[in-house]
């Protein structure tokens, strides 16, 4: 991911593309999330391991990189983009269960876990890393598809990590050497409470209680605002303020960097504020951000607005999986994951980037307008997590 997302868009329009067609190709990313990440996690709920499945995804990814970089004219990038994220976007889904199922497990087991946010934040670091070893090369003179080249190498470094991940079939290994856990359902997932059916319907059934659908309704407007952002902020970088391809990387890991420290404190604020107080807190910096881009079009302020890149993951990425696996059964613990992805993360991505791509096309002041419309939208969904969202769970949500 840190070596393509802050490289991607501006090597589409280097390609010859316009706006409008670079939203067409980005959108193919939230198009993928709505057919893959549901049948990979489906398969994991079925007991499937998820390391197999996760060696299939970057076996995939990386030899669909390598195919982008020779692709060239709006079709052909359009096609092989669409089988990159085809192949990529079940990644996280998966490792999402990986982690919930581990914890899971391990807490059952009377052993210790690290929480989610803790574990997540080493994505957060290796987010940085390319942006590092990219700005070298392109400062000696690579071109910028170097960027996929590095996506590439990282993809084949990903499959050899998946023969160390932990298993989540048969017995957990615990702390002491030699000592294991059974599988507390060495026959399956026992159906959840709330019914019997397929993971992925019990997952739906789950996702339809008002409190729940309310948030995916505001998740998805989210994404609208975080599919621009993604989609035009390099574009924005490079046409708008006029800074060159080496530095779109490590400008994006100045963000990246902060976002460590709000991973790091996810816990805290969750007890401090609540999830419905965080998630508002967390949108209106969204708004603010966006607000800043649009009208303040300076370095600075172009720069400086990455201090607010750590709470839009927080909302975004961190607190979404968090809550629905809160909320979730082990029946359904990775559909539940895989459903979310497909219904509000993959179709709000879709529809932010389609239409980032045509506002830009459309409108005299470009990328701005793209952050104007994002802003508009974060504001609404502030205002819809602060006076219409409450948690209706029986527990207080685990971090």
């Amino acid at each position: 991911m840190g070596s393509v997302l802050p490289y991607l868009p501006v090597y589409l329009a280097d390609q010859g593309l316009s706006d409008a067609q670079v939203g067409m190709v980005l959108s193919l990313g939230g198009l993928a999330i709505l057919l893959t990440p549901v049948l990979t996690s489906l398969l994991a709920d079925l007991r499937v391991e998820n390391r197999t499945l996760l060696a299939w995804v970057f076996v995939l990814t990386s030899g669909a990189l390598g195919w982008l970089l020779y692709s060239r004219g709006f079709w052909m990038l359009l096609i092989v983009h669409g089988l990159f994220s085809l192949a990529f976007v079940p990644a996280l889904s998966l490792q999402d269960g990986l982690a919930f199922t581990q914890r899971s497990r391990r807490l059952d087991a009377g052993l210790s876990a690290s929480p989610y946010h803790r574990v997540r934040v080493y994505g957060t670091v290796g987010y940085i890393a390319p942006s590092l070893v990219l700005y070298v090369l392109m400062a000696m003179g690579a071109p910028i598809g170097a960027s996929l080249v590095c996506g590439a190498a990282a993809g084949v470094l990903s499959l050899l990590n998946t023969t160390r991940l932990p298993r989540t079939r048969g017995v957990l290994g615990a702390v002491s050497p030699g000592a294991e856990v059974p599988d507390p359902h060495p026959a399956g997932f026992p159906p959840g409470r709330d019914g019997k059916g397929a993971p992925p319907v019990q997952a739906l059934r789950r996702m339809l209680q008002p409190d729940i659908a309310l948030f995916c309704v505001a998740l998805w407007l989210v994404q609208l605002s975080a599919g621009s952002f993604y989609s035009f902020y390099p574009i924005y970088l490079n046409r708008e303020i006029g800074v060159g391809n080496q530095w779109l990387g490590p400008i994006s890991a100045v963000g990246v960097l902060l976002e460590v420290l709000h991973m790091l404190a996810f816990g805290w604020l969750i007890k401090r504020f609540g999830l419905k107080w965080l998630m508002t807190i967390g949108v209106t910096a969204v708004a603010v951000r966006m607000a800043l881009l649009a009208f303040v079009p300076t370095l600075a302020v172009a720069v400086g607005t990455q201090g607010f890149h750590g709470l839009m993951v927080l909302v975004v990425h961190v607190a979404p999986p968090v809550y629905l696996n809160h909320r979730a059964e082990p029946a359904y613990r990775n559909s539940i994951q895989g459903l979310y992805a497909m219904m509000v993360f993959g179709t709000g991505r879709i529809a932010g980037s389609l239409l980032a791509g045509q506002i830009a096309e459309g409108s005299a002041s470009g990328t701005r307008a793209v952050f104007s419309s994002a802003a508009a939208a974060a504001g609404v969904l502030a205002l819809l997590f602060a006076f219409a969202f409450k948690d209706r769970s029986q527990t207080p949500m685990d971090p």
